[in-house]
Protein backbone atom coordinates (compact mmCIF):
# COMPACT_ATOMS: atom_id res chain seq x y z
CA UNK A 1 0.00 0.00 0.00
CA UNK A 2 1.28 3.83 -0.62
CA UNK A 3 -0.19 7.36 -0.76
CA UNK A 4 0.74 10.56 -1.57
CA UNK A 5 2.09 12.16 1.68
CA UNK A 6 1.43 15.99 1.59
CA UNK A 7 3.85 18.12 2.69
CA UNK A 8 2.53 18.77 6.20
CA UNK A 9 4.81 20.18 8.88
CA UNK A 10 6.12 18.07 11.13
CA UNK A 11 5.06 15.09 12.55
CA UNK A 12 2.85 14.73 15.44
CA UNK A 13 4.41 14.41 18.77
CA UNK A 14 2.08 11.30 19.65
CA UNK A 15 3.49 9.61 16.37
CA UNK A 16 6.93 10.25 17.47
CA UNK A 17 6.34 8.84 21.06
CA UNK A 18 4.95 5.61 19.61
CA UNK A 19 7.47 5.28 16.78
CA UNK A 20 10.37 5.82 19.43
CA UNK A 21 8.53 3.53 22.18
CA UNK A 22 8.22 0.89 19.85
CA UNK A 23 11.27 0.67 18.34
CA UNK A 24 13.51 1.02 21.60
CA UNK A 25 11.39 -1.60 22.99
CA UNK A 26 12.22 -3.77 19.66
CA UNK A 27 15.78 -3.14 20.19
CA UNK A 28 16.35 -4.22 23.52
CA UNK A 29 14.26 -7.19 22.59
CA UNK A 30 16.25 -7.58 20.03
CA UNK A 31 19.67 -7.42 22.05
CA UNK A 32 17.88 -9.63 24.88
CA UNK A 33 16.25 -12.00 22.24
CA UNK A 34 13.16 -11.70 24.42
CA UNK A 35 14.18 -12.55 27.65
CA UNK A 36 12.94 -9.81 29.61
CA UNK A 37 10.27 -7.28 27.69
CA UNK A 38 8.64 -10.19 25.51
CA UNK A 39 8.26 -12.32 28.39
CA UNK A 40 6.38 -9.63 31.22
CA UNK A 41 4.70 -7.34 28.11
CA UNK A 42 3.40 -10.09 25.59
CA UNK A 43 -0.62 -10.85 25.49
CA UNK A 44 -0.76 -14.72 26.90
CA UNK A 45 -4.34 -15.62 27.88
CA UNK A 46 -3.18 -18.14 30.63
CA UNK A 47 -1.33 -15.59 32.36
CA UNK A 48 -3.85 -12.83 31.75
CA UNK A 49 -7.12 -14.87 32.84
CA UNK A 50 -5.03 -17.66 35.50
CA UNK A 51 -2.53 -15.03 36.63
CA UNK A 52 -4.17 -11.91 36.36
CA UNK A 53 -1.58 -9.94 34.00
CA UNK A 54 -3.86 -7.51 32.99
CA UNK A 55 -1.28 -5.21 31.92
CA UNK A 56 -0.93 -7.35 28.74
CA UNK A 57 -3.68 -6.50 27.43
CA UNK A 58 -2.22 -2.57 26.94
CA UNK A 59 1.64 -3.77 26.58
CA UNK A 60 1.20 -6.44 23.80
CA UNK A 61 0.74 -3.97 21.37
CA UNK A 62 4.51 -2.16 21.97
CA UNK A 63 6.40 -5.03 21.62
CA UNK A 64 7.28 -7.33 18.26
CA UNK A 65 8.72 -10.34 16.97
CA UNK A 66 12.61 -9.63 18.27
CA UNK A 67 13.01 -12.69 15.40
CA UNK A 68 11.42 -11.01 12.35
CA UNK A 69 12.45 -7.10 11.70
CA UNK A 70 9.70 -7.10 8.77
CA UNK A 71 7.29 -6.95 11.69
CA UNK A 72 8.33 -4.32 13.29
CA UNK A 73 9.19 -2.19 10.06
CA UNK A 74 5.90 -2.92 8.18
CA UNK A 75 3.95 -1.50 11.65
CA UNK A 76 6.07 1.05 11.91
CA UNK A 77 5.33 2.15 8.45
CA UNK A 78 1.62 2.03 8.53
CA UNK A 79 1.81 3.74 12.02
CA UNK A 80 3.69 6.56 9.93
CA UNK A 81 1.69 6.86 7.14
CA UNK A 82 -1.85 6.64 8.50
CA UNK A 83 -0.98 8.06 12.07
CA UNK A 84 0.16 11.31 11.43
CA UNK A 85 -2.60 12.46 9.10
CA UNK A 86 -5.06 10.90 11.66
CA UNK A 87 -3.10 12.71 14.64
CA UNK A 88 -3.52 16.05 12.71
CA UNK A 89 -7.62 15.18 12.11
CA UNK A 90 -8.27 14.59 15.62
CA UNK A 91 -6.08 16.04 17.71
CA UNK A 92 -3.06 14.30 19.95
CA UNK A 93 -5.65 13.25 22.57
CA UNK A 94 -8.37 11.74 20.52
CA UNK A 95 -5.74 9.81 18.37
CA UNK A 96 -3.63 8.32 21.50
CA UNK A 97 -7.24 7.53 22.96
CA UNK A 98 -8.33 5.60 19.73
CA UNK A 99 -5.07 4.01 19.53
CA UNK A 100 -4.25 2.40 23.23
CA UNK A 101 -8.00 1.77 23.21
CA UNK A 102 -8.20 0.05 19.72
CA UNK A 103 -5.03 -1.87 20.59
CA UNK A 104 -6.71 -3.28 24.34
CA UNK A 105 -10.01 -4.04 22.40
CA UNK A 106 -8.18 -6.02 19.43
CA UNK A 107 -6.02 -7.90 22.48
CA UNK A 108 -9.62 -8.66 24.18
CA UNK A 109 -10.71 -10.02 20.73
CA UNK A 110 -7.92 -12.06 20.31
CA UNK A 111 -8.14 -13.54 23.37
CA UNK A 112 -12.24 -14.54 22.91
CA UNK A 113 -11.48 -15.91 19.47
CA UNK A 114 -8.61 -18.24 20.61
CA UNK A 115 -10.24 -18.99 23.83
CA UNK A 116 -13.27 -20.09 21.68
CA UNK A 117 -11.01 -22.14 18.90
CA UNK A 118 -9.13 -23.27 21.61
CA UNK A 119 -5.29 -21.75 20.52
CA UNK A 120 -3.35 -20.71 23.19
CA UNK A 121 -1.92 -17.96 21.32
CA UNK A 122 0.95 -15.23 22.62
CA UNK A 123 -0.16 -12.00 20.87
CA UNK A 124 2.55 -8.93 20.14
CA UNK A 125 2.38 -6.39 17.91
CA UNK A 126 0.72 -3.08 17.34
CA UNK A 127 -1.33 -4.59 14.36
CA UNK A 128 -4.73 -4.46 15.80
CA UNK A 129 -4.30 -0.17 16.76
CA UNK A 130 -3.07 -0.14 13.21
CA UNK A 131 -5.92 -1.51 11.91
CA UNK A 132 -7.90 1.09 13.77
CA UNK A 133 -6.20 3.82 12.32
CA UNK A 134 -6.61 2.59 8.51
CA UNK A 135 -10.28 2.63 9.22
CA UNK A 136 -9.66 6.13 10.65
CA UNK A 137 -7.61 7.11 7.98
CA UNK A 138 -10.60 5.85 5.69
CA UNK A 139 -13.32 8.28 7.31
CA UNK A 140 -10.90 11.39 6.65
CA UNK A 141 -9.46 10.92 3.65
CA UNK A 142 -12.05 8.24 1.68
CA UNK A 143 -11.19 9.31 -2.16
CA UNK A 144 -7.31 9.37 -0.81
CA UNK A 145 -6.11 6.57 -3.52
CA UNK A 146 -3.71 3.62 -2.02
CA UNK A 147 -1.80 1.11 -3.92
CA UNK A 148 -3.45 -2.59 -3.11
CA UNK A 149 -0.70 -5.00 -3.19
CA UNK A 150 1.58 -2.15 -4.52
CA UNK A 151 0.51 -3.02 -8.06
CA UNK A 152 -3.48 -1.58 -8.01
CA UNK A 153 -4.77 1.85 -6.79
CA UNK A 154 -7.70 1.67 -4.69
CA UNK A 155 -9.74 4.42 -2.65
CA UNK A 156 -9.31 3.82 0.55
CA UNK A 157 -12.75 3.27 1.63
CA UNK A 158 -13.20 0.62 -0.47
CA UNK A 159 -9.65 -0.73 -0.02
CA UNK A 160 -10.64 -0.96 3.51
CA UNK A 161 -13.62 -3.70 2.69
CA UNK A 162 -11.48 -5.43 0.91
CA UNK A 163 -8.81 -5.90 3.85
CA UNK A 164 -11.27 -6.66 5.90
CA UNK A 165 -12.89 -9.30 3.70
CA UNK A 166 -9.51 -11.00 3.53
CA UNK A 167 -8.62 -10.61 7.33
CA UNK A 168 -12.18 -12.57 8.09
CA UNK A 169 -11.43 -15.12 5.18
CA UNK A 170 -7.86 -15.94 6.70
CA UNK A 171 -8.96 -15.83 10.47
CA UNK A 172 -9.05 -19.60 10.66
CA UNK A 173 -5.57 -20.62 8.87
CA UNK A 174 -2.81 -21.25 10.83
CA UNK A 175 -0.62 -18.26 9.37
CA UNK A 176 0.72 -17.21 12.95
CA UNK A 177 -0.78 -13.90 11.95
CA UNK A 178 -3.51 -12.40 14.67
CA UNK A 179 -6.20 -11.88 11.89
CA UNK A 180 -9.16 -11.65 14.85
CA UNK A 181 -7.02 -8.86 16.58
CA UNK A 182 -6.81 -6.67 13.01
CA UNK A 183 -10.38 -6.89 13.05
CA UNK A 184 -10.83 -6.08 16.24
CA UNK A 185 -8.86 -3.10 16.26
CA UNK A 186 -10.98 -2.16 12.55
CA UNK A 187 -14.42 -2.76 14.54
CA UNK A 188 -13.28 -0.77 17.36
CA UNK A 189 -12.62 2.70 15.06
CA UNK A 190 -15.27 2.35 13.69
CA UNK A 191 -17.78 2.54 16.66
CA UNK A 192 -15.68 4.85 18.26
CA UNK A 193 -16.13 7.19 15.19
CA UNK A 194 -19.76 7.34 15.10
CA UNK A 195 -19.61 8.46 18.77
CA UNK A 196 -16.76 10.66 17.98
CA UNK A 197 -18.23 12.67 14.80
CA UNK A 198 -20.82 13.90 17.35
CA UNK A 199 -18.58 15.76 19.14
CA UNK A 200 -14.64 15.03 20.17
CA UNK A 201 -15.38 16.90 23.47
CA UNK A 202 -18.49 15.55 24.39
CA UNK A 203 -19.44 12.54 27.00
CA UNK A 204 -20.09 9.23 25.59
CA UNK A 205 -23.79 9.65 27.15
CA UNK A 206 -23.98 13.21 25.74
CA UNK A 207 -23.74 11.84 22.89
CA UNK A 208 -25.55 8.93 22.64
CA UNK A 209 -28.75 11.58 24.01
CA UNK A 210 -27.68 13.73 21.12
CA UNK A 211 -28.14 10.99 18.72
CA UNK A 212 -31.52 9.86 20.39
CA UNK A 213 -32.74 13.09 19.88
CA UNK A 214 -31.50 13.35 16.68
CA UNK A 215 -32.97 10.21 15.63
CA UNK A 216 -36.86 11.01 17.27
CA UNK A 217 -36.87 14.39 15.32
CA UNK A 218 -36.09 13.10 11.79
CA UNK A 219 -39.05 10.41 12.52
CA UNK A 220 -40.99 13.47 13.79
CA UNK A 221 -40.30 15.26 10.58
CA UNK A 222 -40.86 12.27 7.92
CA UNK A 223 -44.22 11.80 9.78
CA UNK A 224 -44.97 15.36 9.39
CA UNK A 225 -44.43 15.16 5.36
CA UNK A 226 -46.63 12.08 5.63
CA UNK A 227 -49.28 13.36 7.77
CA UNK A 228 -49.35 16.70 5.19
CA UNK A 229 -49.32 14.62 2.04
CA UNK A 230 -52.32 12.43 3.74
CA UNK A 231 -54.01 16.11 4.83
CA UNK A 232 -54.16 16.76 1.26
CA UNK A 233 -56.05 13.44 0.37
CA UNK A 234 -58.75 14.02 2.66
CA UNK A 235 -59.68 17.29 1.90
CA UNK A 236 -62.69 16.26 -0.20
CA UNK A 237 -63.71 14.26 2.38
CA UNK A 238 -64.01 17.14 5.00
CA UNK A 239 -65.69 19.47 2.51
CA UNK A 240 -68.04 16.40 1.54
CA UNK A 241 -68.50 16.35 5.86
CA UNK A 242 -69.49 19.91 5.57
CA UNK A 243 -71.77 19.62 2.74
CA UNK A 244 -73.97 16.20 4.15
CA UNK A 245 -72.57 15.34 7.21
CA UNK A 246 -70.73 13.49 8.54
CA UNK A 247 -73.16 9.77 8.55
CA UNK A 248 -72.84 10.53 4.51
CA UNK A 249 -69.31 9.24 4.32
CA UNK A 250 -68.36 5.70 2.75
CA UNK A 251 -66.29 3.00 4.62
CA UNK A 252 -63.34 3.50 2.97
CA UNK A 253 -63.73 7.55 3.35
CA UNK A 254 -63.72 7.09 7.22
CA UNK A 255 -61.25 4.37 7.35
CA UNK A 256 -58.51 7.06 5.73
CA UNK A 257 -59.95 9.34 8.23
CA UNK A 258 -59.20 7.20 10.72
CA UNK A 259 -55.92 6.52 9.45
CA UNK A 260 -55.02 10.27 9.66
CA UNK A 261 -55.94 10.69 13.24
CA UNK A 262 -53.72 7.94 13.75
CA UNK A 263 -51.15 9.54 12.43
CA UNK A 264 -51.58 12.94 14.31
CA UNK A 265 -51.50 11.10 17.09
CA UNK A 266 -48.20 9.17 16.69
CA UNK A 267 -46.53 12.56 15.44
CA UNK A 268 -47.79 14.44 18.55
CA UNK A 269 -45.72 11.48 20.55
CA UNK A 270 -42.57 11.54 19.06
CA UNK A 271 -42.22 15.40 18.65
CA UNK A 272 -39.44 17.14 18.70
CA UNK A 273 -38.18 20.62 18.79
CA UNK A 274 -35.77 21.72 16.27
CA UNK A 275 -33.93 23.47 19.20
CA UNK A 276 -33.50 20.14 20.96
CA UNK A 277 -31.42 18.43 18.30
CA UNK A 278 -28.91 21.34 17.88
CA UNK A 279 -28.56 22.92 21.61
CA UNK A 280 -25.62 20.32 22.17
CA UNK A 281 -24.08 20.38 18.70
Amino acid sequence: MNYRLSPESGMPFSVRVLLMVNVGFFLVDFITRGAFLSSWLALDPWAVTREFQFWRLATYMFVHDHGSVMHIVFNMLMLWMFGAPVAREMGERSFLTLYVAAGVFAGLCSMGFYGFTGNPAVIVGASGAIFALLVAFARFFPDQQLLMFFIFPVPVRYAVLIIGAIELLLITSNDRIAHAAHLGGALFAWIYLRFWAAGPNTSLMAQWKHRQVKKRWMEAQREGEQLREAMEDIDPILQKIGREGIHSLTREEKRRLDRVSEMKRRLHGQSAEISEYYKDR
